[in-house]
């Protein structure tokens, strides 16, 4: 394993894997979302230090005029893990049944050791259960910052594995949440976060059953209140997750 990625495993140990919105941010990565525990890479990607598989760009579009979801599989991280009830209840609203695995902590290929799966896992787990609805992946905060800090991967290889995971035919319907954080310095910075949206966006050229919802632009104006950074304080959750599910019917009516 080279220094750049031991230097990952060791200090990206991302989102807390408990407490409550507002813990103080932790030293050293400069995020509250750092704790003690080193992120653990996928096992299935141990020793993955080349680029992932590119998914077939000729894949019809599945995502068209008229496609409708009732039932979604919602994939997410600390932002998730924090509000699920109120999360469900927002899909419920919109008269959408939601199925929500998330933890904190929690990236595409790597994650912290009390959490059972990696993001990539999640999806396969929720296909290998015969999963047929449409997709909100809530991910990229962590994942973003654990390229920053030296990560074995690229932005782009963990989306495209995250899409593959999911239907790498490129059918199902899949909404992606981009990422915004109020952080100017270290792995969580906000900056980083724009580059995880970059990605995210060149990535609709690669799988066009993606769509990405911009919650960047709506987290940016200050409508939903940051508790430290990266984690919303109750009435700011209650703004994402409305937002979230307003945006996935706004995608795929039910």
């Amino acid at each position: 394993m080279g220094a750049r990625a031991l230097l990952s495993l060791l200090l990206v140990a991302v989102a807390c894997s408990g407490g409550s919105d507002g813990d103080a941010p932790a030293k050293d990565a400069g995020s509250a979302e750092a704790g003690p525990d080193a992120a653990e890479p996928d096992a299935s990607d141990a020793g993955d230090a080349g680029e992932a598989d590119a998914p077939a760009v000729e894949a019809e579009a599945a995502v068209e005029a008229g496609v409708t979801c009732k039932e979604v599989a919602h994939i997410g991280d600390s932002l998730t893990a924090y509000t699920v009830d109120p999360l469900t209840q927002a899909y419920a609203k919109v008269g959408v049944s939601a199925q929500i695995d998330a933890y904190g902590g929690r990236a595409i290929k790597q994650k912290l050791p009390a959490d059972p799966k990696t993001g990539k896992q999640a999806a396969l787990d929720f296909v290998a259960a015969g999963f047929a609805g449409c997709w909100v992946v809530a991910l990229g905060t962590n994942d973003t910052a654990n390229v920053a800090a030296g990560a074995w991967y690229t932005r782009a290889e963990a989306i495209d594995e995250m899409m593959e995971a999911i239907d790498p035919s490129a059918t199902a319907a899949v909404m992606w949440v981009n990422t915004f954080t109020t952080k100017t310095t270290g792995y969580w910075s906000n900056a980083n976060m724009q580059l995880w949206n970059e990605a995210l966006t060149d990535a609709k050229s690669r799988w066009p059953n993606l769509r990405v919802f911009d919650w960047a632009a709506i987290a940016e104006t200050g409508s939903a209140p940051f508790a430290d950074g990266i984690h919303h304080t109750s009435a700011g959750y209650s703004v994402r997750n409305e937002a979230i599910a307003g945006a996935f019917v706004g995608f795929f009516p039910p």
